[in-house]
């Protein structure tokens, strides 16, 4: 930025410097000086002619008097004189025509001069116009953050204050415990629950604190305090498979070996759980998992990272039912939210997706972010026109392919609105942005009372209001003129053409306030893969990263449902995860 504004203003001096001189040939200054020289040639000219003249006078009258005088005595003097004197008018002829020549000339440079330092003026104008518009575009990108596009709080540059958005109107109250609400504390555990007590008898040397005195005597009185603490116990148990002997055939019979007991030596599923916890929710790597692991137990436990993999792939595999079943119970759902964000995988940017609501989360890996990867989840392809689907203005929606019902995100429209304003100065977007704003307050006050839509002239005046603010909108953008070539003024086009075009997708929630506003509940439900590429960076494979998915569902869907992660996570290294049915059916989840 430093090399940018001294080279602007080298230029502007340089500038300023040329259109001083133009101006000089303008106003005449400049010529005038020219002109004086050239008269001080010309005078010079002038002198040199009013001598000969002088001198041709003097000639003419030497002749007059030799041809009174002699006559005949000097005619052949006569005439040399006739040749000399038609010798100088034919110099002065010629002074005359350069004198001419050289005004023509001076004319001439002079016109080229000035065409040439406007030439060069223009040149520089158009490079500070464009040096401008750079200036214009880094300011642009550096005002980018959460309150204008979808960068995340984590992403802020150092030194610029976070701007963390929040709708929830403030209470006006100050920060934590409120005046006269009842306080909590940890209550102590059922007499039958304790399992451990831990007497505190006093100690040699301890005094009485008044007299100074070691005569102290138990009173048979005690003051009880409790505590909740945890201890890693590793149990190293011992499985005993009977076998049997046929009393008839002789024929030996053992007692059936559970599947997780084919090794002569396993880890259990308690510790299985935790490895995947740790992998799928806490995002740790496959060392530092086993390095907890090994630290808890007190190097007890200490699996290898090839297991802690091939853990992971066995998790995936045991879930590939429940994985199916949650996308067949995702398509009966009335309302479904979508988005899906960038991973790497084997250094190739690839995509990861969501689908899901309050109750289902759904999640796919693919190498592509395409609408091929879209067909292979088979969700959105299943859809019909009684399924409402919220994305982020995703226009691979409106496929002729698809036949459900398009919601766009108000959010990310407040976003671009205050992009908008930022990169262009034209307030229609912010104006239209607290518009917005205003209006879902309303609509969440209207619902807090227990309405179902708004009136009819609300809407009216929404739908108004709108349409006047797109109207100010084009005119702001097509009165700017050259400025259309700045860097807010394609993306402006572009946001006033998608609002016009998609306005029944944006605002759907003001006649229907069982519909949502904004798609956060995606946005909510990806947050942890940035974490997670954070950590790892990359999968290794598209198998690697379609297996976290698989496993992300199930703890996803287990958590929305209220279920504990450890005990599902338990369950399915057991070999009997939770199911889809058995879900849904606890909490009495049905479709429409």
């Amino acid at each position: 930025m430093d090399r940018i504004y001294s080279e602007m203003t080298s230029l502007q001096y340089e500038n300023r410097a040329l259109r001083k001189e133009i101006e000089s040939f303008r106003n005449g200054e400049r010529y005038k000086k020219l002109q004086q020289d050239h008269h001080q040639v010309i005078a010079g000219y002038e002198r040199k002619i009013s001598q000969l003249k002088k001198d041709l006078e003097k000639e003419r009258d030497t002749r007059k008097r030799v041809r009174n005088l002699w006559i005949n005595q000097c005619q052949k003097d006569y005439e040399s004189y006739q040749a000399e004197l038609e010798k100088k008018n034919r110099k002065l002829e010629k002074l005359e025509k350069e004198q001419l020549e050289t005004r023509q000339r001076s004319e001439k440079k002079i016109a080229s001069l000035i065409q040439s330092y406007e030439e060069k003026l223009e040149e520089k104008q158009i490079v500070i116009a464009e040096l401008k518009a750079r200036v214009e575009h880094l300011e642009a990108i550096l005002a980018h953050d959460g309150t204008n596009t979808g960068t995340p709080t984590s992403q802020t540059p150092p030194g610029k204050n976070k701007r963390i958005p929040n709708s929830r109107r403030s209470t006006g109250k100050p920060k934590g415990g409120q005046e006269g609400h009842e306080q909590h504390e940890l209550e102590p555990p059922a007499k039958e629950e304790i399992n451990e007590e831990v007497p505190h008898e006093i100690e040699s040397g301890d005094v009485c604190p008044s007299c100074g005195s070691e005569r102290l005597i138990y009173t048979g009185k005690c003051e009880d305090k409790y505590e909740y603490e945890v201890k890693i116990k590793v149990i190293k148990r011992k499985h005993i498979y009977y076998v049997y002997e046929c009393s008839d055939c002789g024929e030996l019979v053992r007692t059936g070996i559970s599947p997780n007991h084919r090794a002569k030596c396993q880890y259990g599923a308690g510790v299985q759980a935790i490895a995947l916890s740790l992998m799928n929710t806490a995002n740790t790597s496959m060392n530092k998992t086993v390095a907890f692991l090994s630290g808890i137990t007190g190097d007890e436990i200490h699996p290898s990272e090839g297991y802690i993999a091939k853990l992971q792939k066995r998790a995936a595999k045991g879930l590939q039912t429940f994985h199916e079943d949650v996308r067949i119970f995702l398509l009966t759902r009335p309302i479904i939210y979508w988005d899906d964000t960038v991973i790497f995988i084997n250094t190739e940017r690839s995509c990861f997706r969501f689908y899901g609501d309050e109750h289902v989360a759904f999640y796919t890996a693919h190498l592509h972010k395409d609408l091929e990867g879209i067909q292979d989840d088979n969700v959105l392809t299943l859809l019909t026109d009684e399924t409402c689907v919220m994305h982020d203005h995703n226009t691979v929606n409106y496929n002729r392919s698809f036949f459900f019902r398009n919601l766009e995100c108000a959010q990310h429209l407040e976003r671009d609105c205050q992009k908008n304003t930022n990169d262009t100065g034209h307030d229609w977007s912010s104006a239209l942005k607290e518009l917005i704003s205003v209006t879902i307050k309303d609509r969440n006050d209207a619902i807090a009372s227990q309405k179902g839509a708004f009136e009819e002239s609300y809407i009216a005046a929404f739908y108004l209001q709108l349409d006047k603010l797109l109207q100010l909108g084009w005119e702001q953008y097509n009165a700017d003129g050259e400025k259309q070539k700045n860097y807010g003024a394609p993306f402006e086009k572009n946001l006033l053409n998608r609002i016009e075009k998609f306005k029944s997708e944006y605002f759907a929630w003001i006649r229907d306030f069982s519909l949502p506003t904004t798609n956060n509940l995606s946005e909510r439900s990806l947050r942890h893969i940035k974490t997670k590429m954070k950590v790892s960076g990359q999968f290794e494979s598209e198998t690697a990263a379609q297996n976290f998915a698989i496993i992300r569902t199930y703890l996803e869907t287990c958590h929305r449902n209220k279920i504990n992660e450890i005990d599902a996570l338990t369950r399915l290294c057991e070999g009997r995860p939770y199911t889809a049915a058995e879900i849904f059916d606890m909490h009495k989840l049905g479709g429409r």
